[in-house]
């Protein structure tokens, strides 16, 4: 059982103290012999425009736009653009920067990839040139085609990359109204998973290289210094601890859905967002003053009662139990009473931080790039030619590549036609479905011959005896087989048991979420919730006989009831 404490934790009691101590210090002395006090000048109100606005990107991976599977998806370098515009007039000066895999996702492309890929990086340097992204710190895939397309790519954004640990620039000056402000930047090319990319540079301590870049771009006159840290956390983190003279870390490699608030470590503050540009990062430096930065930020309000919530909820639960035990103290309980009370006024007291009127102060952010967020018409216009070039370069390029052909007395696809002979009332369920057109939706949007997105919207990609980027006539959309394997022996067998045994009855929760529904492509799937949609009468739904009876038909049962 767990009993309540008989003190009160040292925290709470440090924070009263703190509430006496500045309780103490706002107190007005009154003048002596009597004389009459001076009033206060006013107090210069706080500047509602930043000196200075840094956008910054996370890991954003290659990515134009997210999958449009998605139930809610998020990103999409267009709204990216739209935000940008938006906040043009509430800061006028403003950059852009990106720490992590700007060009790539991953540090090995397949073959067949590589036109795709490599127009798509191409038409993403165009669109950030736009963006006027000021710098960045590349990532492990970046050099994913070698370095010659590398020094391509990073040419074409017209935009240095900071690398001070793996012989590339290492500072960049930016003028912020007078005030210079240095970016720094350090890489790791070495990914979580696997090999370096062939060509990838061989990088040093990248805390020993910020060390000295730090020290170069104060000593070039940098007031505010912002690394860019292309790294694994631990090494973004002993830069924000152990570097003098950094005020903030801009780390990549978050693994997070959502955008943590900035994080106070050592002198410096640890910033960073979503990949793939679900979020765009904002920080916003006030500059007026002297001295450390103060955090203005709402979202670190707003962690701050997010954990007050969850001790008070643990409190309350805690105390409902200990009131309910006769044999726990009541004076204990009594003082966790106190506690609560203490919390909820801590709780109720949490206010977005007024800005300092004098010093240096930030407010750091991240903007949800939500379907919410419209498209900036000029760039949507450009990622809609990237894939309208891509499709028709697919078409010609792939356009007698066959799937592989099955071995003897190996069952083969053979198409929904077959399906619909025997069971014509689950083909009927299957038709209600958005499976049943699913291709129809990618060759609406000029994706039908992309790479990324066909093999999820025919049926046995790639599979012997299956489909291909364009030789899938009669395996477009996820059709019976996609499901229940390749019917091609369940076809000919004759017999019940010879029918069952040829077939697959119903695809396990694994099947599905490893080879379509994944994360990046389904990201609210649910096997169970999902499932029901695409049952009905004749398809693990019992079927109605012509005498108002029913005939059971158990789910899974449906492809082999005939």
């Amino acid at each position: 059982m767990n009993r309540p404490p008989s003190l009160l934790p040292v925290a709470l009691l440090a924070f009263g103290a703190c509430l006496g101590a500045a309780s103490s210090c706002q107190r007005t002395p009154a003048p002596p012999g009597g004389a009459v006090a001076r009033p206060t000048p006013p107090t210069p109100p706080a500047p509602a425009t930043p000196a200075l606005r840094v956008y910054f990107l996370v890991d954003l991976d290659g990515y134009l736009e997210p999958c449009g599977c998605q139930q809610r998806p998020l990103g999409g370098i267009d709204r990216i653009a739209r935000v940008v515009e938006n906040e043009r007039a509430a800061a006028p000066n403003a950059v852009m920067v990106a720490a992590g895999n700007l060009f790539f996702s991953e540090p090995r492309i397949e073959e067949r990839m590589l036109y795709q890929e490599r127009a798509k990086a191409e038409s993403l340097t165009g669109i950030l040139t736009g963006l006027h992204l000021a710098a960045f710190a590349p990532g492990p895939a970046d050099f994913a085609m070698g370095p010659d397309t590398w020094r391509r790519l990073a040419e074409s954004v017209h935009a240095p990359a900071l690398a001070a640990n793996a012989g590339m620039q290492s500072v960049r000056l930016i003028d912020a109204g007078g005030t210079k402000v240095g970016v720094v930047g350090v890489s790791d090319f070495r990914p979580a998973i696997g090999d370096p990319a062939e060509g990838a540079p061989v990088a040093t301590d990248p805390v020993e290289a910020a060390r000295t870049a730090v020290a170069s771009a104060r000593a070039q006159g940098a007031t505010v210094v912002v690394v860019l840290a292309s790294t694994p956390r631990r090494a973004a983190r002993s830069i924000a601890s152990s570097v003098e003279g950094v005020d903030f870390v801009i780390a990549a490699r978050e693994e997070a859905n959502v955008a943590p608030p900035p994080e106070r470590v050592g002198r410096a503050y640890l910033l960073t967002a979503p990949n793939q540009g679900k979020f765009l990062g904002v920080l916003d430096l006030f500059l007026q003053g002297e001295g450390a930065f103060q955090d203005a930020s709402e979202s670190s309000v707003q962690a701050g009662r997010t954990r007050l919530d969850a001790r008070i909820t643990e409190l309350r639960d805690r105390l409902a139990g200990w009131e309910r035990d006769p044999s726990v103290d009541r004076a204990a309980v009594a003082t966790q009473r106190e506690r609560l009370a203490d919390l909820e006024r801590q709780r109720g007291s949490l206010a977005a931080p007024p800005a300092p009127a004098t010093g240096r102060y930030f407010r750091a952010r991240a903007i949800e790039v939500s379907t919410d967020v419209a498209k900036l018409p000029a760039v949507a216009t450009q990622i809609a030619t990237y894939f309208r070039n891509v499709n028709e370069h697919n078409r010609v390029e792939y356009a007698t590549l066959r799937a592989p052909a099955p071995q003897r007395g190996v069952a083969f696809y053979t198409g929904i036609e077959s399906c619909h002979d025997c069971h014509e009332e689950a083909y009927d369920v299957w038709r209600g479905t958005p499976h049943s057109h699913a291709y129809r939706t990618l060759e609406e949007i000029s994706k039908n011959f992309n790479l990324s997105c066909v093999g999820c919207h025919v049926t046995g990609y790639r599979q012997p005896g299956g489909s291909e980027v364009v030789q899938n006539e009669g395996l477009r959309d996820v059709q019976c087989e996609s499901c229940h394997g390749p019917g091609s022996a369940h076809v000919a067998a004759r017999g019940a048991a010879a029918r069952r045994s040829t077939i697959r009855l119903q695809a396990p929760a694994e099947f599905c979420a490893t080879q379509c529904h994944t994360p990046e492509h389904s990201d609210h799937f649910n096997y169970t919730q999902y499932l029901p949609r695409i049952l009905g009468p004749g398809h693990g739904r019992p079927i109605r006989s012509g005498d108002g009876g029913v005939a059971d038909v158990a789910p899974g049962d449906a492809a082999a009831a005939h």
